[in-house]
């Protein structure tokens, strides 16, 4: 049984193993994902007198977009674990 789980080990795992380190150490992130916000982007810009006026949350309920506003601008800030850079972290549009 030991010769087995040795055999299956050295000859399958192992190599899997070391195939997919090495990939994740050699291989680029891709660069289309950036950073998303953060609570500490939320606080700074509630103190700097921006007001929040909803909260969209995706399909799953999490990874919520933020939308702020302030005078004629509106903000909106994406959280989440990365966020595609086309979204970006945050948005900035002007009320019409």
């Amino acid at each position: 049984m030991i010769k087995i789980f040795k055999y299956f080990f050295y000859s399958i795992f192992l190599p899997i193993f070391i195939a997919i380190t090495l990939a994740l150490i050699f291989i680029p992130e891709d660069q289309a994902w950036i950073d998303c916000s953060d609570e500490k982007d939320l606080y700074r810009y509630v103190y700097d007198g921006w007001k929040v006026d909803k909260v969209i949350k995706d399909y799953k309920g999490e990874y919520p977009r933020i939308w702020l506003s302030k005078n004629d601008n509106l903000k909106a800030l994406n959280f989440g674990w990365r966020c595609y850079y086309l979204e970006g972290a945050e948005l900035n549009f002007k009320k019409k």
